[in-house]
């Protein structure tokens, strides 16, 4: 076994829906590739640099503060102008049957198209106050809280999902170098076989079994060079790199293992998550919402208006001279309403605030189910790191003695005291001590990884 090949698909599977990567469409060179020298916080800054998802939960926290920000407008009153010129279908005097009885020598003027034009302007101020606004501005800066902790729980996933693909490239170069350093000793074991075959000193089937053995890694090899550069394609296309880049992995899987303490992490840490932190602040959204409702179900709302309504007593009269208006409509009102059937709790109003308790209550059960699992897999992830911290000084016994074990299993095989598959057999296990060593220390920083963002720390 070269590399498992299941845990490298799953490994890119929630690469691949963590985040969608904008990819560059710059031109490039088609004869000499670019060769990018990525380490470990290199992927990762440009991953965040280049992540589409990062960049639209940015844009919805960049719209959260500026409503945060703006929350007070609503104390900016409703200002409406209105200008209206109109040509009434009909003039008459309405007193003039009374200046007829008071003077019967009186003689209607003369009605001229001017007289049926009216010019009037407009203006309207009004201003709705309620103590639920209050809790308005405190929704607004909630709701932006809540953005901020979803855009940092976006990055935090996809710091650790880059960072375990890129210890899974070099997983998989790792264990490819193992391979070639297989073949290596295959190929001048092979050759010494040969001249040994040549000199009769070892029978033609010792030599075709060992000429098989060599080709048959061949393939295998090269199907895992295959792999290995389409995943690497992928990874630079998932962190923004231009499209035919080079990838040079500068970096090792060579942790520092640790011995955690589950009780102290759990006591100190769990409540640094972004999900129960989230859970809190959207509790505290809906009973910010349930305030709202039941102030202006109980309290009476003001509003205030002032409306200006000037006519112009001629349409030839000059426009510009304030005495040719006349305000005989406009007011200053103070109004204040009172929503009497909203205080029942079958209104709509009433329903909605019945039904803002039960999503609180909701949220209090899975906050607290939550915190569990949370717990839970704190405490399992401690356990997963003391499994593999203990597997990995054990493995790395295990290849000292395989190293000695193939080394005397060779020797012996060159005296003729042991037979080929003896030695292939011994060497199969060298490798798969060493790639089991590779593969458990793989184990160990994932765990690790997968511990600091049930913590939302940095352990290492």
């Amino acid at each position: 076994m070269i590399f498992p090949k299941k845990l490298w698909t799953v490994l890119f599977f929630f690469l691949f829906i963590s985040f969608i990567v904008q990819a560059d469409e710059s031109p490039l060179p088609t004869d000499t590739p670019v060769i990018e020298v990525v380490t470990v916080e290199r992927a990762v800054e440009l991953a965040m640099q280049n992540n589409i998802q990062l960049a639209s939960t940015a844009i919805d926290v960049r719209m959260k503060k500026r409503a945060r920000d703006y929350a007070w407008n609503v104390f900016v009153p409703s200002v409406q102008a209105t200008g209206t010129l109109a040509r009434s279908n009909n003039v008459s005097n309405p007193y003039e049957d009374l200046i007829r009885m008071l003077n019967p020598m009186y003689q209607s003027p003369e009605i001229t198209e001017s007289d049926h034009w009216n010019a009037i302007a407009g203006l309207n101020i009004s201003l709705n106050l309620n103590l639920a606004l209050v809790e308005g501005f405190r929704a607004t800066r909630q709701n932006y809280e809540a953005g901020v902790l979803t855009y940092e729980q976006a990055r935090q996933e996809t710091e650790i999902n880059v960072r375990k693909a890129f210890y899974g490239l070099l997983l998989q170069e790792g264990s490819l170098a193992v391979a070639r350093d297989k073949l290596a000793t295959s190929e001048e074991r092979l050759e010494q076989t040969r001249i040994n075959y040549q000199n009769g000193l070892v029978p033609e089937l010792s030599y075709l079994q060992m000429q098989l053995a060599v080709e048959t890694q061949k393939p295998a090899i090269m199907e895992t060079v295959l792999q290995l550069d389409q995943n690497k394609n992928l990874f630079g296309f998932l962190i923004g790199l231009p499209p035919g880049s080079e990838i040079v992995l500068e970096g090792s899987i060579n942790p520092e293992t640790q011995s955690f303490d589950a009780d102290e992490l759990v006591e100190q840490y769990l409540g640094n998550r972004f999900d129960l932190a989230l859970l809190e602040q959207n509790r505290l959204m809906l009973e910010t919402s349930l305030r709202a409702t039941q102030i202006q179900r109980f309290t009476p709302s003001i509003a205030l208006s002032q409306t200006y309504s000037p006519r112009l007593s001629s349409i030839e009269d000059s426009w510009t001279d304030t005495g040719n208006w006349t305000d005989s409509s406009g007011a200053f009102s103070v109004t204040v309403l009172f929503n009497i059937m909203e205080m029942f709790p079958f209104s709509s109003s009433g329903v909605k605030a019945a039904d803002t308790r039960d999503q609180i209550e909701k949220l209090n059960l899975a906050f607290n189910q939550l915190a569990d699992n949370a717990e839970i897999e704190v405490r399992d992830l401690v356990k997963k790191l003391d499994k593999s911290r203990a597997a990995i000084t054990a493995m790395e016994l295990n290849v000292s003695m395989a190293e000695k074990a193939f080394t005397l299993t060779e020797q012996a095989y060159r005296a003729g005291i042991k037979e080929y598959l003896d030695l292939k057999d011994a060497e199969n296990m060298l490798v798969e001590a060493r790639v089991g060593v590779l593969l458990e220390k793989f184990n160990y920083l994932s765990a690790l990884l997968d511990l600091e963002k049930a913590l939302n720390i940095t352990l290492q």
